[in-house]
């Protein structure tokens, strides 16, 4: 499937790899990561922004058409988009707040690190101190200031108390206090005649004196008068007086500073809330850390607020207001809605807690022991328990509140929640686990099995992968910073990637899961970057499963490039391609040994007169181009090792493998594709300059020049003598794919002849073409060929193929013989000579193979054929200069015709031993003596047909393939004489 992703991702790809680059010192590193972060955070704002741009131009698009707009801009982007852009830049925020004090400088202290030292003015500031004692309460406060951003980033204060204000009836008056209230006071006092403040004690007063509701109105305008009288203001200023606290709370929330809230307050004539809550507001990032500095009256105005919080307020809001200045949590927890609220609420409830403890520390013991007996106060520390699994559980309460769950096991949040409690190494082997599921959900995945979590249960909602981009690459790069902070040595509570091998596989699945996200969307750039985050050797498994595709020789070039940069040991990666991939293959291949007998071309069927036995058409296959993936990633492995001058021994090692298997195995579409791909005369014209097929032969089998393309490197491995021969075994490999592959083409064309007897000249040139092919190609093939190995696997492929390839090729000759030229009869005699040579390790092969007796009936179909055949048959490039180099001539003809002709009797005798032939043999032997010249060409003609008697001689059961042959042994040492008494010896036994 193809994916759709963002530029963000090459933007994201490219800051991470100016950062990883190996120079420089470890504090040089440490500081490119810090600046890494950074850049996230700058670029999630810069988008942030554009969205919300965009929405508004949108938005105002709706309501007025713009003619001219272009046709291809933005769309507008929904909520969803720009909440997950949000959430992604306070995940980036918080990594850059924390990482600095999780991880910090060697060279710096705690006061520098964090700029405590810089914003304390005063050497006595009881909070400052606090801090500088207390790493913990530092990363609480962190992460509270964090939360305070957030809530800053929301909506504006006054769009929240919108809507109050409208329900308060006074228009744009936002000052003044309760107004309606004091107008209601008001009209009651002139219906009495009274100047005096109303007394509620009486009865008539308490009787008449009702708001528009008909509910008791208080009878003055103090702050406290709704909770002294129990009595009620006029609705529209409960509205108003609600929209006030909402207001405040906000302010807390959103860590306002001192002169914000007393502006804001001061705006609405309401200053005295400011002073109520300017003791220790908790927003000393903006500056300010002038506050009250008696340890006592922070003590005791904590617990005043406490008890406004738990028994005092008009409604929930206004408690919730001192709950926060307090430290409580039950009043606070009214008035959260979101995770974040819920967060807030517990940081700043532990903060405070612990602030508290440090004041009263300060405090004098008497003072102390007074203030805890005779205040109450809430305790969050005692509240939550086991200070060492407190960040966790907490998180992990926010995940089953029901108020919070569902906004917990969002992707975002969850990366979050375990970067607050420190729990990364379970969050990623959870993501890992998420991802890993999810790949073998349709099928089972070759880079990331779930061998290790079949079994486990996961919250897959809670975790990124490749259907959610975005929050994959979030992860990923969340994954590779701390890890990368880890790796320098840094110490921190606990490492990211698991010390277990198996955790840590499944953790790295998450990148692994990311790495194939950029495949399919065709980043395929960026792909070395990523791998070279995954632990060897699965680094290259996973590079090698994603970049193998690529075909193009050019961007693989590229792709080598960018993994030496990325810092992968190039030579590794493509030696070790071919390795992973056998080794996938591994089940396969143990079953080595085959049946001899299953690789069967030839039809079962007699020999014809003009075509001979014939080959079975298209047996490599219907379809050329149908190769089985697996196949093709073995060649394209040998590909990409040939583009390392330094694997370049490599190749040949691996290509015989490759053919082995494919050979084995019967996938010979896949091996003729390889030959094609991949050929021997390639390889070695990368260090050859020349293209001279007779050189490269001869330079393959000097010694002298394997030695010199050894590298020192390769030299323990791999002797002079083991590249030559294992150079010789590929080029011997592909002789054989490459005749098969001809004479497959042969036969498909032999059928087309059949179909078409009236082809044109073309398709005969076609057919001459490729019979000069197969000559070529089968000639290795005739002597040593794949011996002296002493590979088993070899001597399986030598027994399953040879006899079966001779007998194709001799039908090749009869059709070549009978359609172009009886030239190729003439050189079947010849290959029946060199069959039948005491030397020769082709006879032993055939008769192992229990194939000889299909040999010499093919061998006396040809001679029959050129016994009767009449005339020169249609010829285009003929080898007649080759035959006239050996002695033959075409005076010879009607002499080779008889001599044949004698062999041809003999078969026939054998096959039917009851009938007469109906020509004597005698009768050809003086046309045969008396046509023989006593140059090569009479030795040849003797030796073929002393060669198929031969042949029949040692297929016959119990005797010797290696019988002394005392024709052949005249012939060969030319003497005239002798060849009389053999043909005495022989002649009669015809």
């Amino acid at each position: 499937m193809d994916m759709q992703i963002g530029p963000e991702f090459e933007v994201f790809a490219n800051a991470l790899d100016d950062c990883l680059s190996p120079h420089g010192s470890v504090e040089a590193k440490r500081e490119r990561i810090f600046g890494l972060v950074n850049a996230y955070y700058d670029f999630t704002g810069e988008k942030l922004a554009h969205l919300r741009n965009q929405a508004r131009q949108g938005s105002v698009g709706d309501t007025e058409m713009d003619l001219d707009e272009d046709e291809e801009s933005e769309p507008t982007p929904s909520l969803e988009d720009i909440r997950a852009w949000e959430q992604e830049r306070q995940t980036w925020d918080l990594l850059r707040r924390l990482i600095h004090l999780r991880y910090p400088s060697n060279s710096s202290n705690s006061k520098q690190a964090f700029g405590i030292m810089q914003r304390t003015q005063q050497p006595d500031d009881l909070w400052s101190e606090f801090l500088l004692d207390d790493p913990l309460a530092i990363e609480r406060k962190t992460v509270l200031e964090w939360l305070q951003q957030g809530a800053r980033n929301g909506p504006g204060i006054d769009d929240l108390v919108r809507e109050l204000q409208q329900n308060a009836d006074r228009g744009d008056i936002i000052a003044h206090g309760w107004i309606h209230t004091r107008s209601a006071i008001k009209l009651q006092k002139g219906v009495r005649g009274s100047t005096r403040p109303l007394d509620v004690e009486f009865p008539e007063v308490a009787r008449t004196l009702l708001n528009s509701d008909n509910a008791p109105l208080v009878a003055e305008l103090d702050p406290d008068a709704v909770t002294r009288q129990e009595r009620k203001l006029e609705p529209q200023d409960e509205f108003f007086e609600r929209a006030i606290w909402v207001g405040c709370f906000q302010l807390l929330r959103r860590g306002s500073s001192l002169q914000a809230m007393r502006e804001w307050c001061l705006e609405r004539t309401e200053v005295w809330r400011a002073v109520s809550m300017s003791p220790l507001p908790l927003a000393t990032e903006h500056g300010e850390s002038k506050f009250v500095d008696d340890p006592s009256a922070l003590a005791l105005w904590r617990r005043m607020c406490f008890a406004l919080a738990r028994q005092g307020g008009s409604d929930d809001i206004e408690r919730a207001v001192y709950g926060v200045l307090s430290g409580d949590i039950p009043s606070v927890q009214k008035v959260c809605k979101t995770w974040d609220d819920f967060l807030f609420m517990h940081y700043n409830a532990l903060l405070r807690t612990q602030f508290d403890t440090f004041v009263l520390s300060r405090c004098p013991p008497e003072v102390s022991a007074s203030l805890r007996s005779s205040f109450a106060a809430f305790d969050a520390i005692q509240f939550h328990g086991d200070a060492t699994t407190l960040e966790q559980r907490l998180v992990k309460s926010l995940e089953t509140s029901p108020h919070t769950s569902k906004e917990a096991f969002e992707p975002a949040k969850a990366l979050q929640a375990a970067i607050i409690s420190r729990d990364l190494e379970q969050y990623f082997y959870e993501q890992g686990i998420a991802v890993t599921q999810k790949a073998n959900s349709e099928e089972p995945s070759v880079l990331m099995p779930d061998d290790n979590c079949r079994n486990i249960r996961v919250a897959q909602e809670k975790f990124a992968d490749i259907r959610t981009p975005d929050r994959l690459r979030l992860a990923v790069h969340a994954l590779i910073i701390f890890s990368t902070l880890d790796s320098l040595g840094t110490p921190s509570a606990s490492a990211t990637f698991s010390a277990d091998y198996d955790r840590r596989e499944l953790q790295e699945n998450t990148i692994t899961a990311y790495v194939s996200l950029l495949r399919l969307a065709g980043f395929d750039e960026l792909i070395p970057l990523y791998c070279s985050r995954i632990a060897e050797p699965r680094s290259f498994h996973v590079l090698s499963t994603n970049i193998l595709p690529i075909t193009d020789h050019d961007s693989r070039l590229v792709q080598l490039s960018l993994i030496r940069k990325a810092g992968l040991d190039v030579l590794k990666f493509v030696r070790m391609q071919p390795e992973l991939l056998f080794k996938n293959l591994e089940d396969e291949t143990s079953d080595g040994n085959l049946d001899k007998g299953q690789f069967r071309i030839m039809e079962n069927e007699p020999a014809s007169l003009k075509y001979g036995r014939s080959i079975k058409a298209d047996f490599f296959g219907e379809d050329p181009e149908s190769i089985d993936p697996s196949d093709d990633r073995l060649i394209r492995s040998v590909e990409w090792l040939l583009l390392v001058e330094e694997a370049w021994p490599d190749v040949f090692v691996v290509g015989v493998s490759v053919y082995k298997y494919f050979l084995k195995h019967m996938r010979l579409n896949a091996a003729r594709s390889f030959a094609n791909r991949v050929p021997f005369s390639v390889i070695m014209r990368q260090k050859i300059e020349t293209s001279d097929q007779d050189e490269i032969d001869a330079l393959s089998e000097d010694v002298e020049f394997w030695t010199s393309h050894i590298g020192s490197a390769d030299a323990a491995r791999l002797s002079a003598g083991q590249l030559a021969s294992n150079a010789r075994t590929l080029r011997d490999l592909e002789c054989l794919v490459k005749a098969l592959d001809t004479m497959e083409t042969i036969a498909s064309l032999a059928e087309l002849s059949k179909e078409d007897p009236s082809v044109k000249r073309d398709f005969w040139a076609k057919v001459s073409n490729e019979v000069k092919s197969a000559k070529d190609h089968v000639q290795p093939l005739l002597k040593n060929w794949l011996l002296g190995q002493d590979d088993p696997d070899l001597e399986l492929l030598r027994d399953l193929y040879l006899p079966e390839t001779l007998l194709a090729y001799v039908s090749t000759l009869h059709f070549a013989g009978t359609t172009l030229t009886r030239d190729n009869f003439l050189e079947c005699m010849e290959l029946a000579a060199t069959i039948a040579e005491k030397e020769s390790d082709l006879a032993p092969c055939l008769i192992k193979a229990n194939r000889m007796k299909e040999l010499v009936e093919a061998f006396a179909a040809c001679s029959k054929a050129l016994a009767i055949a009449s005339g020169e048959k249609k010829a285009a490039g003929s080898s007649s200069k080759k035959l006239r180099e050996m002695g033959w001539s075409r005076d010879l003809c009607r002499t080779r015709r008889d001599s044949i002709k004698s062999c041809t009797l003999f078969h026939l005798r054998r096959s039917r031993p009851n009938q007469a032939a109906t020509t004597p043999a005698v009768s050809a032997r003086p046309s045969l003596l008396t046509h023989l010249d006593p140059a090569p060409a009479r030795a040849s003609i003797l030796k073929g047909r002393a060669a198929i008697v031969d042949l029949l001689r040692i297929s016959k059961p119990g005797s010797s393939s290696r019988d002394q042959n005392p024709f052949q042994t005249q012939v060969i040492n030319g003497s005239q004489q002798r060849c009389k008494i053999s043909r005495n010896r022989i002649w009669p036994t015809l």
